[in-house]
């Protein structure tokens, strides 16, 4: 076998690699939870922010935690008053999403990215 077999391959991976991300973000993105939303939803914090600063500013939104995720900087929160997706915003998250139908620790890193992105153009 030569050369352009193994490099068919790389770029066959990297291509699926490349549309699976690119599906991933845009997946994220459309979760994101406009300000007046309550409900069940995840909030996604800065990686660096400590537990004891995301459980205050889920209580400060007036959220309740349902769980924690894989990572310290996701939490499954509910709420019935209306505009809690927006507080917790106000209270230091970086945005509240929509339980997804995969990993929180997933959509987790994807839904800072996608803040990361958000923020850089508003």
């Amino acid at each position: 076998m030569n050369g352009s077999g193994h490099r068919f391959a790389l770029i066959f991976f990297g291509s699926v690699l490349l549309i699976w991300l690119a599906g991933m973000a845009l997946f994220v993105r459309h979760s994101a939870l406009p300000p007046e939303a309550s409900g069940t939803m995840l909030a996604v914090f800065e990686p660096s922010t400590s537990q004891e600063r995301a459980v205050t500013a889920i209580a400060t939104a007036g959220g309740n935690i349902v769980k924690k995720s894989g990572l310290d900087f996701v939490w499954v929160v509910q709420g019935d008053e209306p505009g809690l997706a927006g507080r917790l915003k106000a209270a230091g998250a970086l945005g509240a999403y929509r339980e997804l139908p995969i990993s929180p620790a997933l959509a987790g890193c994807f839904a800072v990215a996608d803040a990361k992105v958000e923020a850089a153009f508003d």
